[in-house]
């Protein structure tokens, strides 16, 4: 019973290697063939957490970045900020899906109307920041790092948003 129990679970359950996708995230920012493989693994996940979801918004945007095609890569936009909308509604308060969101909205230039939530994920990722210890947030400590430098050289950031960005511990 417990083998049968074992193979019948292991058919549907599937575990994702997160920092593995993370690190591929990177590298698909550069590189069109890696944000196609990236692209095709998080969309085979059926009912994906938020992260993964948040991810794939990401990598749906960045085909955006890789099309050459104007109205390919507004539908790219159009889609992967439809996703990550999701991940965000799903769980506001995971820091990683809102500043992902964050980081598009940075680049994306702002007349084409995606970048709406910019200040507001700005806001909520200092308030989590400011309000929990960063072990509670459940973050692994480079991303944590990376993204109070990325917040920090943004030019999107007060004078007293800098000050308590500058005081997380990483």
């Amino acid at each position: 019973m417990g083998i049968l129990f074992s193979l019948f679970t292991s058919n549907f359950t599937k575990v994702y290697d997160i920092k593995k996708i993370r690190e591929d995230y990177i590298t698909a920012i550069n590189s069109s063939d890696k944000t196609d493989e990236l692209y095709s693994q998080l969309s085979a996940i059926k009912s994906p957490e938020p992260i993964l979801l948040a991810y794939l918004g990401s990598v749906q945007a960045l085909k955006a970045k890789h099309a050459w095609n104007p109205v390919s890569k507004l539908s790219y936009l159009k889609q992967g900020f439809k996703t990550i909308n999701a991940a965000v509604a799903k769980a506001p308060n995971e820091i990683e899906v809102r500043f992902l969101r964050y980081s598009l909205e940075y680049y994306v230039p702002s007349f084409l109307g995606f970048s709406k939530n910019l200040h507001s994920d700005k806001v909520k990722i200092i308030e989590l920041l400011q309000k929990q210890h960063p072990i509670k947030l459940d973050i692994d400590k480079t991303i944590l790092k990376n993204m109070i430098y990325f917040m920090v050289h943004s030019d999107e950031c007060t004078p007293e948003e800098l000050a308590i960005l500058k005081k997380i511990p990483v």
